[in-house]
């Protein structure tokens, strides 16, 4: 699990570099080939045009002139296909002219700000890091299908409008790498409909779970579309629009489907699961219409409408994804948020050494080599470093943002060490009901304890006028015999009992087992703020149970030892008279 947050850390930051390199781009950095002044076929290598008095005419480039892929390298390619020229410094460009080989050497000047764009690409840094905060914080929260297939549209939404940021300014030689990041757009159309098969519960229903196992065979064929189509705008000749067009199709097609699927599903779901798919079908809804609207108007108007780009990229889907895992109590963000936040901090402060190194070294020393190794001792030393106050940083995360729930949870420790330590039956009441609810701000609590055929109310906060007995048939008694652990008691029959209503409805049910019976059933209500019970108070509250059976189990042995004392003593004193 660790190991999976932290590659979802490091996933998000180099999603979140995508809007990062654009705002470095807008700001001068690099020029696009019009920039510089010319036009050349990605495929073919042919300089189409070159403008006059632009930077291409000083470096002595001409129309007709070709790029020498046997000198420049087959990734020359995919360079030339949507790279650009970095700002200041030379670039070769090998060039067949004439059959003769020319060597052309192009040094590009910074194109005029575009305010515009970078007013937007600002505004998708800041979406894109409240986005991120939100996928991090629910994978660290929990680590499920739910969550991944979350985190996978998040990625896409940070990324939407720049998903080719990384191939524009890469050198030829890593444009393979860089080309791969720019899948975003398939991965994130098939995790869309891999949630809507699975939402709430983690498993496809019905005959739904066909479409769920081909699942896999569409992603394969919807990358080998996209792949596909880029391969051939990079190195053949023809037009890429139908195939561009497929993939478009394809995405559309399967997001309808996931629509179809979670729409049936919904129809069907009932109490607190119909609570839990109320917003992720809004979620659905409003994610396909603007990827249906963004894809017809790619594939009719170039350039693009500038209102569905910009709904494009600030597309509000996974806002109302995350409303619903929450409010869903699939990931309780609570727990996760602060970390998210602490660790986004820490993972800053290798890219301010980084940045500070490129300035040093490219600015005042000039040395590449040196460069290098400070760079790559950054990084080893920050990992280390990172690894080794991981357990610091979750302790301050639950001080820091958490502290009346960090202040709760070492309460109830205190408590579950205390309670095999008790004299009294009653005091193991007390700390279960009282004490506990006091601690962790339960609405309510009551504690029932088997005594012939029935369960019997022996201690009880929040209760008054409630019920006095639970039945050895009722469902709660039932359900937690059967089960031998805590279950939340809107997942089984209502009880007949007459239990509180209102805030102070009881929500979990936690056993005390002795050996394999079940000597006592706690129930709680939810926290006085409205709060359900999340699954690591659910932990404590098992610690603290298995402590009060350790308890009653030590107190009965007691009860016996006295009572076989007391027969002794008994058995002793009429000894005598029947000698006599």
């Amino acid at each position: 699990m660790k190991r999976v947050r932290w590659i979802a850390i490091f996933v998000a930051l180099l999603t979140l570099a995508h809007p990062a390199i654009e705002i470095i781009i807008d700001l001068g950095a690099f020029a696009s080939h019009d920039n510089v002044g010319m036009q050349i076929a990605a495929n073919t290598g042919e300089v189409q045009s070159v403008r006059p008095h632009s930077n291409a005419v000083s470096a002595g480039l001409r129309t007709g002139d070709r790029v020498d892929f046997a000198r420049a390298g087959p990734l020359m390619h995919l360079w030339l296909w949507d790279s650009m020229f970095p700002v200041g410094k030379p670039f070769s460009l090998p060039l067949l002219r004439n059959g003769q080989s020319v060597d052309v050497t192009i040094v590009a000047k910074a194109p005029p700000v575009d305010t515009g764009a970078l007013t937007l690409d600002v505004l998708s840094l800041i979406y894109g890091i409240v986005v991120m905060s939100l996928a991090c914080a629910a994978v660290f929260a929990r680590v499920d299908s739910l969550t991944m297939a979350f985190y996978a549209i998040c990625i896409y939404s940070t990324a939407a409008s720049s998903n080719i940021a990384w191939l524009q300014i890469s050198p030829p030689l890593l444009t393979p790498l860089a080309a791969f990041e720019s899948s975003l757009p398939v991965s994130a159309a098939i995790a869309l409909v891999y949630l809507c098969l699975r939402f709430p519960t983690g498993e496809a229903i019905g005959r739904w779970r066909a479409v769920d196992r081909w699942l896999p065979a569409f992603a394969v064929f919807s990358f080998g579309i996209y792949y596909l189509h880029f391969y051939q705008s990079a190195y053949m000749t023809g037009d890429t629009a139908s195939l561009y067009l497929i993939g478009s199709l394809a995405s559309v097609l399967s997001s309808i489907v996931g629509l179809v699927a979670y729409v049936v599903r919904f129809s069907k779901a009932q109490g607190p699961e119909l609570t839990r798919m109320r917003w992720v079908a809004a979620a659905v809804l409003t994610y396909i219409v603007i990827l249906t609207l963004f894809f017809i108007d790619e594939n009719i108007n170039h350039p693009g409408t500038p209102w569905i780009s910009w709904l494009f990229g600030f597309n509000p889907a996974p806002f109302a994804f995350a409303y619903a895992l929450i409010k869903g109590r699939i990931v309780d963000i609570r727990i996760a948020g602060g970390r998210a936040v602490i660790y986004a901090l820490v993972t800053s402060i290798p890219v301010g050494l980084l940045a500070f190194a490129d300035w040093l070294f490219s600015r005042k020393l000039e040395d590449a080599r040196l460069a290098t190794v400070f760079e790559v001792g950054i990084a080893l030393g920050f990992s280390f470093w990172l690894r080794a106050i991981h357990r610091r940083i979750d302790r301050l995360a639950e001080r820091v943002f958490f502290a009346s729930r960090h202040r709760a949870f070492q309460r109830i420790h205190q408590l579950t060490q205390a309670l095999p330590f008790t004299e009294k039956i009653a005091t193991i009441g007390s700390l279960l009901t009282e004490e506990t609810a006091t601690a962790m701000r339960f609405s309510s609590a009551a504690l029932f304890r088997v005594e012939d055929t029935a369960y019997v109310r022996r201690m009880a906060t929040g209760w008054d006028g409630a019920a006095e007995m639970l039945d050895e048939d009722d469902a709660i008694v039932l359900f937690t015999r059967s089960a031998h652990h805590g279950i939340h008691l809107s997942e089984i029959p209502a009880s007949k009992a007459a239990l509180p209503g209102g805030d102070r409805k009881p929500m979990y049910a936690l056993p005390v087992v002795v050996g394999r019976r079940v000597i006592a059933v706690v129930l709680y209500g939810g926290h006085i703020d409205g709060e359900a019970i999340d699954a690591e108070e659910e932990h404590l509250l098992t610690a603290m149970a298995h402590a009060a059976a350790t308890a009653y189990e030590h107190l009965h042995a007691v009860e016996r030892e006295q009572e076989n004392a007391m027969l002794r003593a008994q058995l002793a004193a009429l000894m005598p008279a029947s000698a006599q």
